[in-house]
């Protein structure tokens, strides 16, 4: 894209403070700004960060000596920013042709199963092996030696290293749940980013990767992730981890090296998780968990009859409690 400051007041209703004609080639993130570009800021921790590469920012708040445009929802603005610059496009008509007839760049020794679909702009390395009825996105890498087996979805924009195995059903790079409520109704946010996969990773059947909202979801290298874990928009996933049976990722949380999530536990949104932390079974993260430990809270399962009894005195607490203190 290429449009000037000034067309983006205008497409989201905003209010503009600075030059009109500011040239904006694109969006970046708070986290990681970049030349030419305009950033959403939630607040003025994320407007500082963001005014030392980018050319404007979109805010609710007044921001001295900096072109940016005031409007009252970053959220909503942000949604219609990316709706009318970043559209998503859809095909029409009927697909007939295989994809061992289209204009692929294909290593050597590699293998495309019958009913596989494969989009546009698609490389894909030496010795791949990617199973019947798979569907590859338009711009998708995939590296050297790596195995796709039947029935995986992968969208546009991924970038899967070497040496990684995806088992049946996994579905990569699915839009993000980025919604925003609004008077009118829940108006849906479009992501524009992609997944990137790196080298040695496998992935569980079933498992779901969802896209970023503008940069990348991560999996680092030689991670193992299992069966039916979810693993949200813009989440960074360091090396080496271990993601057991439905585990679940909220939105951008980090992880660190050697990390070992247990099945079901539950992690909320933009937690960060320290190197080589352990969190057992069933247990909900909330808050970020500082390196080298183990963490959990869990309720084992005990006899029906006595839990019932421990949960009447677990009601109970609160007026013990007050009569000790008292």
């Amino acid at each position: 894209m290429e449009t000037t400051l000034g067309e983006i007041a205008r497409i989201i209703k905003g209010e503009l403070k600075g030059n009109h004609n500011i040239k904006i080639k694109g969006i970046s993130t708070p986290e990681n700004p970049k030349e030419n570009t305009v950033v959403f800021c939630r607040n003025m921790e994320e407007v500082e960060k963001a005014k030392e590469k980018a050319s404007a920012v979109v805010t609710q708040e007044e921001v001295k000596d900096f072109p940016h445009i005031k409007v009252k929802d970053v959220k909503l603005a942000l949604a219609e920013f990316l709706e009318h610059f970043f559209p998503e496009e859809h095909p029409w008509g009927f697909l007939r042709t295989p994809a061992s007839e289209k204009e692929l760049e294909i290593g050597m020794g590699s293998f495309i199963g019958d009913f596989v679909v494969i989009g546009k702009n698609v490389k894909i390395g030496r010795n791949v092996k990617i199973y019947p009825f798979t569907y590859v996105g338009d711009n998708t890498v995939i590296g050297d030696n790596t195995v796709i087996f039947s029935g995986v979805h992968i969208y546009r924009n991924t970038v899967i290293g070497r040496n990684v195995r995806i088992h049946s059903g996994a579905v990569i790079g699915a839009d993000g749940f980025g919604y925003h409520i609004t008077q009118e109704g829940i108006k849906k946010i479009p992501h524009i980013g992609g997944v990137i996969i790196e080298d040695n990773v496998e992935i569980g059947a079933n498992t779901t990767i969802d896209r970023a909202l503008i940069e990348n979801t991560l999996i680092g290298k030689n991670t193992k992730i299992d069966n039916l874990v979810m693993v949200a928009h813009n989440c960074k996933v360091g090396e080496n981890n271990i993601l057991v049976s439905q585990v679940g990722l909220s939105g951008s949380v980090k992880t660190g090296k050697n990390v070992i999530l247990a099945g079901q536990v539950g992690v909320a949104d933009h937690v960060e998780i320290g190197d080589n932390v352990i969190v057992t079974a069933k247990s909900g993260v909330a808050n970020n968990l500082a390196p080298n430990k183990t963490y959990g809270a869990n309720l084992p399962a005990i006899e029906w009859s006595r839990w019932k009894r421990i949960y009447v005195y677990l009601l109970r607490l609160p007026e013990l409690f007050k009569k000790i203190t008292t």
